[in-house]
Order: structure tokens, then sequence, then C-alpha cells
């Protein structure tokens, strides 16, 4: 485990210290979308988090990136970023873009609309969401992810 000892009670699905964060620079494209989705699981998965939770990284992450792509403007080179962090007992992913001049806010799909339901999606999987403006116009829009508790050994959870 990167050589450091693992704390009393951890278990092989948490998150390994050393490994808490990274940021990529994507083409500002709906393909990239793709790419980054399989990359952030990858290092994540790499850094011991449980596959349950990098199926809800994987879902924000595609969100906000659909999000930004749909709806924002490029960083100067055509780009966005994608960020994430392992801190708190939960998975932050962040994706910074040009910014589009408007309010980041849930809205209200029909039941027959294609879109509309990212932000809903998101609130769902996270436990927090916002959005910082940066100097220059750029934006970053953020959601945290909970890490699930790893229970004491001999304890178990009876519901």
């Amino acid at each position: 485990m990167d050589g450091q000892d693992a704390s009393p009670g951890s278990r092989d699905d948490t998150p390994r210290r050393g490994t808490p964060s990274s940021v990529l620079r994507l083409k500002f494209s709906a393909v990239a979308v793709g790419t980054a989705r399989r990359r952030i699981r990858g290092e994540l998965a790499d850094a011991g988090v449980a596959p349950p939770v990098l199926d809800d990284v994987e879902v924000v992450a595609s969100e906000l990136l659909g999000n930004a792509v749909r709806h924002a403007r490029a960083i100067a080179g055509g780009v966005l970023l994608l960020g994430w962090r392992i801190e708190d007992g939960e998975v932050t992913v962040r994706v910074t873009d040009g910014g589009s001049g408007r309010t980041v806010e849930r809205r209200e799909a029909g039941l027959l609309s294609d879109s509309g339901r990212g932000l809903h999606i998101i609130e769902k999987l996270a436990s927090s969401w916002g959005v910082v403006d940066h100097a220059g116009g750029l934006r970053t829009v953020w959601a945290a992810v909970p890490l699930p508790r790893t229970p004491r050994p001999g304890l178990r959870v009876v519901r």
C-alpha cells in the first residue's frame, strides 16, 4: 500500500494515502467525455476506491463534463479541466471551463425531455455540489461523492 502502513481496521477498498488528486486537461469536445470517464475511473481504482463509488464518480464526471461542453465555453486553447481529490471521506470531482455568462442551476425537465436531468442526477449521487466563478470568466462546477465508511473489524451492520 504505497509503502505506508494501513490504519487499524482499514480494508483494501479504502483509498490509499499518497494518491489524493489529479487534474486532466481535455479537449473541449463531447468525444473527450468517454476518455475522461475511463481515466478518472482507472486512477481512482488505482487509489483504492471501491467499485460502487467508482460508478457514482464516473456518472458525476460525465454529467459535469457534458454540461460544460453543452452550456459553456472552452478555456483558451480549446480545453477544459477535470480534477478529482480524495479528502475528508469523499471524492470531489470538479470541471473547469470558460464559463457561460449564465447561472448554473437545476431545471425541471419534462417527462419526455432528452436533457435537463444532469444536476438532479448529481444531487442524488453527491453529498454536495457547487459553483465557483474565477477571474477571467472561468468557472468550476464541483460535486463531492461520499466514500463508504469502513466498519471496524468484528462489527457488522444490522438492518
